[in-house]
């Protein structure tokens, strides 16, 4: 009984938590990402070398409230922007030179689930 209570005590206390500041639980590109009134940026960099000539990013996913900005960035300069809300499947892509660069994804109280993927790729004319 004891364990039982306290079990509900963590969820209320994680539940205060998320809607008071936000929560994000999840790690892509392997897991889905949960978020429940998230607002936050992550950034991943991302080495493009010799074939390739895009950077294909899959989002999928549904946010109940909130938003999210897909974009990738060289230099700290956007060279394509994408924003994201309701219940989506997307496939972007990015057409690159070789270099360095940086996918960032921004939420704005963003509450629901999304699943990344991506990979810099060559593709047939």
């Amino acid at each position: 009984m004891r364990s039982l209570l306290l079990l509900a005590l963590v969820g209320l206390g994680v539940y205060w938590y998320a809607d008071r500041y936000g929560l994000a639980v999840g790690y892509p590109p392997f897991l889905p990402v949960f978020y429940w009134k998230y607002t936050g940026e992550a950034q991943y960099p991302i080495r493009v070398t010799g074939l390739y000539d895009a950077v294909k990013v899959k989002v999928a996913g549904e946010l109940q409230e909130g938003r999210l900005q897909v974009a990738l960035l060289k230099g700290g300069r956007p060279l394509g922007e994408r924003p994201l809300a309701g219940r989506f499947q997307e496939e972007l892509r990015f057409p690159v030179e070789p270099g360095e660069y940086v996918l960032r994804f921004r939420l704005e109280g963003a509450k629901g689930q999304v699943r990344y993927d991506w990979v810099a790729t060559k593709f047939a004319p």
